[in-house]
């Protein structure tokens, strides 16, 4: 199974994946994952960090904007509070 496919899988079952340095951080519903799917993220680690970096950057940047049209804020500091924002919670893989 390549990267993608192992996120979409993941994505349909609830799981939410995220990069945190050389990390994958992950959270879903108790029971959800299994040693099969933590394999299959630890084998292709590399692509599914270079997906989710990817996804990161594009939610973060959608996000940034919003906060700085709603809150008035500089583009730096909504930037940092949509950063802050991606990077709550979840598990490391």
């Amino acid at each position: 199974m390549n990267a993608s496919a192992i996120l979409d899988n993941l994505h349909r079952r609830g799981v939410q994946l995220r990069a945190d340095g050389d990390l994958i951080r992950w959270q879903a519903p108790t029971g959800v994952m299994t040693e099969t799917d933590l394999s299959a993220l630890r084998h292709s680690k590399p692509e599914v960090l270079a997906i989710i970096r990817e996804q990161d950057a594009d939610r973060i940047e959608a996000r940034s904007s919003i906060i700085e049209f709603d809150v008035y804020l500089s583009r730096r500091e909504a930037e940092r509070r949509a950063r802050n924002e991606q990077h709550n919670g979840g598990n490391a893989t």
